[in-house]
């Protein structure tokens, strides 16, 4: 922009920027974006105290971007409550963890954390309770809910974390949504060659084999000039990721994939472009999450193929855009054991081997329509600016496959047999269903210093059964001038989709338990616990027909936001969020009363979050990310899927009301990219929080007390990661980059696990540490 010599860098989500202190006369704007057509020359004229609406068209794909220019205009956006926390690719794809998909950069995100076992919680719920969509398709395993595993980090344009988006087009999740935009090819030729080497694999100064091979090749440019653009990520990985409480050499999980996410972009005039992708993803892994309590012969072993291709298309209407997606997926699963012996629980550890196989295909089919009209003044004049989107989806389901289980001992220390789990029956599955969705929201913008989001959303589910419908209403407001100051808040009432694991309970294999006393002897008669498929429970907004599968999981969230730029360079955001769910799907043990095990739709959880964050933006891409969140995670625990899942658990508790295995009081991180001389570059990674929490058991793995309270946490966690890079030029085209990460580098004992048995002689004891380590790499880019 001319006359002003003022940059936005980007625009919000509803393709609004903002300029400030802004020099009275003639400008003229430009806009531009990486494989648009650059439009420049858009001329104002701006009086004292005058407001001028401009409207541009990047040409290319018809998107109409409306800018609000003012004498003295605001600087933050305004025009939605909905704020997400967004990761760039060009970002974080070189801090030291080196995140290659979208999954491994979540917990970058202020209330995302990978727990243990490697799954994300988003706001201290499970991946199944979170919706992932990608260039606006659904994405997430039909059977599990699960993500599986994304998209290539290279591939990515932004990446959107939002745990309360109170636009309506967002459905399908009662905690959190991440919304990634792929990146298209440019106008010239582009391509990388990251991870080239083998990292070998050293122990007391000798070399022992391989430890990872992840070479990573992006290429994208113009096939046809102005007309064709291609994007391919590339990745390869083999990893032997060791576990520290276990010996070396049978400390490993050995996992092989490969992900590729190719992408082409056809301008078929300057109205209408055409997108198609194709994302392909096989993984195997052998030895899955080993540890202490279950050495590698226990852990089960899993191959997986997902496949997605997705067509899109942009359509400039008048004054509007229409989007069209069409997106066919398949997940396709296999989960063994590495022998065909029982599985041994003992407090000390367990013996055998894994218990549960399984094998499913699932797929989705899924098509979108999204009408946006464009920037749009109705009533009188004076009555505010309206951005309109209207909605709808039809979804077919399918979930086939079979689960079958081998009998489970449970011993004590002394090798005493306690119990016996044995299965009958069970029998191949083959469940299918269709859902519908539609939805309107409103961005009114009353004046430029106030904007209002109203919304709803109606989904129907056929296999639940129920009609849901989701009001949601947001509100944004600039109370001074100058526009530094930004409020935000907003309610919303959200539904979750029921994964199709759920319905395919009936078909899995019974339980029979038999306790035995110290002499051998059977205590008592056998209970052959049944699967059921119980009741869910509606509301008045979600009205359902009483009969078994008829779950409604929901969630309420309201939310305060208060963000100030302190400087042009350093904004800073406080948050607070509170949800409430209730509807959630839980295996209840029924014995009992009823010798079954039913699946139930009573579950209910809740969470509160405060949080601050800062972000420093210099030069030449210099940024600084701090945040400080408090948080609380409660809910109850035998939601299903710690039961349905791949890898289900082998012991089904009682049902309580605790903290979640996600829940963190406190944590803060700060993480960022600073230029040293030298031409140096700086990376680093700091996170202090406090310990997970975990559950104390008995010999048959009962509960002792409270689980999850705040008694039995894990010592503080701190972590302090750094990588230092720098780029050498060989020539105009051949750029090397050569650099070095170092990994808790304040060698703080970070626990891994403990001893959590009271039947166990170290019970109490943690264990398990990742000590000071290093790493070099070495890439090119061309």
């Amino acid at each position: 922009m001319s006359a002003s010599s003022t940059v936005v860098r980007r625009t919000d989500l509803g393709g609004i920027a903002e300029f400030e202190s802004l020099r009275c006369g003639a400008g003229v704007i430009s806009a531009a974006k990486d494989g648009f057509q650059e439009l420049s020359a858009a001329p104002f004229d701006l009086t004292g105290g005058a407001s001028t609406r401009l409207e541009l068209t990047l040409s290319s794909l018809v998107v109409h971007d409306s800018v609000e220019v003012h004498a003295t205009a605001p600087s933050l956006e305004q025009t939605s409550s909905s704020q997400a926390q967004e990761l760039r690719a060009e970002d974080v794809k070189n801090l030291p963890l080196r995140p290659v998909t979208v999954t491994d950069a979540l917990p970058l995100v202020p209330g995302v954390l990978r727990v243990p076992d490697g799954e994300i919680q988003i706001d201290g719920a499970g991946e199944h309770r979170s919706a992932f969509v990608v260039n606006r398709a659904d994405v997430t395993d039909p059977a599990t809910g699960r993500f599986g595993q994304t998209i290539p980090i290279d591939s990515v344009e932004t990446a959107d974390v939002l745990s309360t988006p109170f636009l309506a087009e967002f459905g399908h999740f009662t905690s959190g949504v991440v919304a990634v935009q792929t990146r298209r090819g440019g106008e010239s030729w582009h391509a990388e060659l990251n991870d080239p080497l083998p990292e070998f694999r050293f122990r007391s100064w000798h070399m022992r084999g391989l430890r990872d091979v992840t070479p990573r090749i992006l290429s994208s440019g113009p096939v046809i000039k102005d007309r064709l653009y291609l994007s391919s990520a590339i990745q390869y990985s083999m990893h032997k990721v060791p576990e520290r409480t276990l010996p070396f050499p049978f400390n490993e999980s050995k996992q092989e994939s490969i992900n590729s996410l190719t992408q082409f972009d056809y301008i078929v005039s300057a109205k209408q472009v055409v997108t198609g992708t194709f994302h392909f993803s096989p993984q195997h892994v052998n030895f899955v999450n080993p540890e202490y309590f279950n050495p590698q012969a226990v852990t089960p072993s899993s191959a997986q193929h997902n496949y997605v291709a997705t067509l899109g298309d942009r359509l400039g209407v008048g004054g509007g855009t229409l989007d069209s997606t069409l997106s066919i997926q398949r997940f396709d699963a296999m989960v063994g054991s590495q022998g065909g012996a029982d599985m041994i629980l003992t407090p000390i550890g367990n013996r055998g081997d894994y218990f549960s196989t399984q094998t499913r295909e699932a797929g989705r089919m899924q098509w979108l329509e999204m009408w946006s009209p464009g920037q749009l003044l109705l009533g009188k004049t004076g009555a505010g600016t309206h951005f309109l989107k209207f909605g709808t989806s039809v979804t077919e389901l399918s979930n086939s496959g079979q689960l079958t289980e081998r009998p489970i001992e449970m011993r004590d220390t002394a090798g005493l047999l306690l119990r016996r789990i044995a299965f009958t029956g069970g029998s191949p599955y083959d469940v299918s269903d269709n859902e519908v969705a539609v939805f309107a929201q409103d961005q009114w913008a009353l004046t430029p210093k106030l904007a209002v989001d109203l919304g709803g959303r109606i989904e129907r589910q056929n296999i639940a059964g129920s009609v849901r419908l989701a009001p949601r209403t947001g509100v944004s407001w600039t109370p001074f001038s100058g526009g530094r100051t930004v409020f935000r808040a907003g309610y919303g009432i959200f539904y979750d989709r029921v994964p199709l694991g759920v319905y395919a309970f009936r078909s899995n294999p019974h339980r029979v338990v038999t306790d035995y006393a110290r002499d051998g002897s059977i205590l008592g008669d056998p209970l052959n616990l049944t699967n059921v498929l119980g009741a869910g429970s509606g509301s008045w907004l979600a009205p359902a027909r009483h009969r078994s599968g008829n779950f409604t999981p929901r969630s309420d969230a309201w939310n305060m936001q208060v963000e100030q730029r302190v400087m042009p360079f350093f904004r800073v955001r406080a948050n607070y969020t509170s949800s409430h769910s209730a509807g959630l799907v839980t295996l209840e043990p029924q014995a009992v009363e009823a010798s079954s095990l039913m699946l139930m739709g009573g579950g209910r959880s809740a969470y509160r979050q405060f949080s601050i964050t800062g972000r420093l933006e210099g030069r030449k891409g210099q940024q600084l990310f701090l945040a400080y969140t408090r948080s609380r995670a409660q809910g109850t625990l035998n939601e299903f899927s710690s039961y349905l899942g791949n890898f289900p658990l082998p012991l089904i508790r009682r049902n309580v009301f605790s903290n979640l295995r996600g829940d963190v009081p406190n944590r803060f991180l700060a993480w960022g990219t600073v230029s040293l001389p030298g031409d140096l570059q700086l990376l680093p990674i700091l996170e202090y929080r406090t310990g997970f929490p975990y559950a104390v058991v008995d010999a048959l793995g009962d509960y002792v007390g409270t689980p999850n309270s705040d008694r039995t946490r894990f010592p503080n966690y701190l972590a302090a990661d750094a990588r230092i890079l720098k780029d050498i030029k060989v020539n105009a085209k051949y750029t090397l980059r050569f650099s070095v990460s170092g990994f808790n580098l304040t060698n703080h004992f970070n626990a891994l696990s403990v001893h959590s048995n009271v039947a166990d002689p170290y019970y109490g004891t943690f264990f398990g540490n990742y000590h000071l380590r290093y790493r070099a790499d070495f890439d090119v880019l061309f």
